[in-house]
């Protein structure tokens, strides 16, 4: 499909101001692409703040807890293992620090014989791993995440070992760490971010530690399955963009948290939807395109309306000059003023062209004038010098037939009379008179077809159709060639002039057929329909070329268009290599 808009010079002008804005548009794409790289980075940044923060935090509470713990062991000691001293002092440490489930101890046997927190029946731990590396150790140890079977809550437990005297079993005292208190600090971070962010805390097996919102939905169940999870194992740290099961697109910033708590490596995982994460970026983009908008529809609105007044009137002004001199009118002009600017220069060489147009366009209408008047008097002359010949011949022949004619048969009459008056014995005399009788009748003969050729007395007698059918018969007779006429039935009346025009354009023509043609076959043909008269000359022979028709030397040819053109007839002149040549003329009778 053509784009034909394309055309208009004002359109081409507006996407010159759009090509010309393609730039700003690119850097105003950069910019966003570059902001929302910012964003992703900041993001990152802040998921490893806070591992840093949260390992920090797990310190901390891993040294209290020793602390704690040596200082339990110590007292337990003291008491000689007393529970409800234990119990007591227990319930005060736990009451002290709310980080903890639960505080107690537990006799080498596994059995918890001193809790802050009651419990009614016989609880033993020789079957939790925390306690038997504890025992196996000799040192303080971590256990491993569970749900506490006397708090009932998730709890990470604290154990040291000690022995009342050196040579028992050691006994180990410790203190189940509250998870939820652990992860406080993302509570905490929760209630700055807006609604929509999340942050999430899984181990080595993608089971979900921590989580906000909506803990109790996600703590404890494993995510090894989902593909986010899956490829923030993969990778340990970067960020990644997803979608939820809601179908919004969420940016995962992740890095792995250096816990000295637990064992397994665990990892930060800190989710923004995208909207938000690149709600600044996405801001800066839309007023920058909405300024570059308006930008642009005020350039194009200048181009528009500039172009008009500084560009396509004087564009208009050139055309509609131009059409004019396309359509004749040499006098057009664009009636601007040139100036220095390129359109105006390019209206000045118009104006120079046309009057220079118009200089050539009257002399050559001069000329043509002189040569159509030479035309016109080379016509007539030839007109005239035709009408001149025919007279002549007609005179000529008149002489000849009636001067010459009739002196030939009187000295015929006279040899006739002496030849009756010779004696009989003077035969030598009467065979000279009879030889001298012969050469007056060839005369005669031949003073006759003189007489024919400079004018055919059938023509002026009996008018055009016969004088066709006696030069066709003449012609057949004297070159071998067959010719065939076809002449119509009824009579016409035609006028001298145009008579003698066509029986002369044939004669010419049949010339023209003994000289060029190598013809074996030639038809005339003379119709004549509402007032209309056709006359066709067809040949069989060699067929005349283009060049020979339009050859200036072809006088023959000449004659033949110049006689039609008198008689204000139409001529065609057609040939086929090997097949022949048609003449046709065609003129009014009237």
């Amino acid at each position: 499909m053509k784009l034909t808009f394309l055309k208009s010079l004002r359109v081409r002008l507006l996407l010159l101001v759009l090509v010309a804005i393609i730039p700003a548009w690119g850097a105003i794409a950069y910019t966003a692409a570059e902001q929302k790289r910012i964003a992703v980075a900041e993001i990152q940044q802040n998921v490893l703040r806070l591992a840093e923060f949260s390992a920090h935090e797990e310190e901390q509470v891993l040294q209290g807890s020793r602390q704690i713990l040596i200082a339990l062991a110590n007292f337990v000691r003291k008491t000689d293992e007393n529970p409800t001293e234990c119990n007591t002092f227990c319930a005060d440490l736990l009451r002290q620090f709310k980080r903890y489930a639960n505080i107690g101890a537990i006799k080498p046997n596994g059995d918890v014989f001193c809790s802050a927190v009651r419990f009614h029946e016989i609880t033993n731990a020789t079957d939790q791993s925390w306690f038997r590396q504890a025992v196996e150790s000799g040192d303080f140890t971590i256990g491993d995440y569970h749900v506490g079977r006397i708090t009932r809550k998730p709890v990470l437990v604290l154990s040291y070992p000690y022995r009342s005297v050196e040579s028992e079993p050691a006994a180990v005292v410790f203190a189940a760490l509250d998870l939820q208190w652990l992860n406080r600090y993302i509570f905490e971070i929760e209630a700055q971010l807006p609604d929509g962010f999340t942050i999430t805390q899984i181990d080595d097996n993608a089971v979900v530690i921590a989580r906000q919102p909506d803990a109790e939905q996600w703590v404890g169940q494993s995510m090894i399955q989902h593909p986010v999870f899956k490829e923030i194992l993969s990778q340990k740290t970067g960020v990644i963009e997803a979608r939820d099961e809601d179908d919004t697109s969420y940016i995962y910033a992740f890095a792995p948290l250096q816990s000295s708590l637990r064992k397994q490596p665990l990892y930060m995982i800190l989710g923004i939807p995208g909207q938000l994460a690149f709600a600044d970026s996405n801001r800066l983009l839309r007023r920058n395109l909405i300024l570059l908008g308006i930008v642009a529809l005020v350039a194009m609105l200048a181009a528009w309306f500039g172009s008009e007044l500084f560009i396509m009137r004087q564009i208009k002004a050139i055309a509609q000059a131009s059409r004019r001199l396309a359509a004749g009118e040499m006098d057009a002009r664009t009636g601007l003023d040139y100036g220095s600017g390129e359109l105006g220069q390019l209206a000045k060489t118009l104006d120079e062209m046309a009057t220079a147009l118009e200089q050539r366009q009257t002399a050559r209408e001069r000329a043509e004038m002189e040569l159509k008047r030479s035309q016109e008097l080379f016509r007539s002359l030839s007109a005239h010098l035709q009408e001149v010949r025919e007279d002549e011949r007609t005179r000529i022949a008149r002489r000849i037939h009636d001067d010459l004619g009739q002196a030939m048969t009187a000295l015929k009459i006279d040899l006739s009379w002496i030849d009756k008056r010779l004696a009989d014995n003077q035969n030598f005399v009467r065979e000279k008179l009879q030889s001298m009788a012969t050469l007056i009748n060839e005369t005669i003969e031949t003073v006759h077809h003189v007489s024919e050729d400079l004018r055919p007395g059938i023509l002026d007698d009996f008018g055009l159709s016969a004088a066709i059918e006696w030069q066709a018969e003449e012609f057949q007779k004297r070159t071998g060639i067959e010719c065939k006429t076809r002449l119509p039935q009824n009579p016409f009346d035609l006028s001298k002039e145009k008579s003698t025009n066509l029986f002369r354009i044939l004669q010419e023509s049949l010339t023209n057929v003994i000289r060029h043609a190598a013809a074996t076959k030639v038809e005339i043909n003379l119709t004549e329909k509402d007032g209309m008269l056709l006359l066709e000359i067809v040949d069989n022979g060699r067929g005349i070329s283009k060049d020979a028709i339009n050859n200036p030397k072809s006088f023959g040819l000449i004659g033949i268009k110049e006689r039609v053109h008198s008689i204000g007839g139409e001529v065609d002149i057609t040939g086929t290599p090997n097949e022949g040549t048609r003449l046709k003329v065609k003129m009014a009778i009237f």
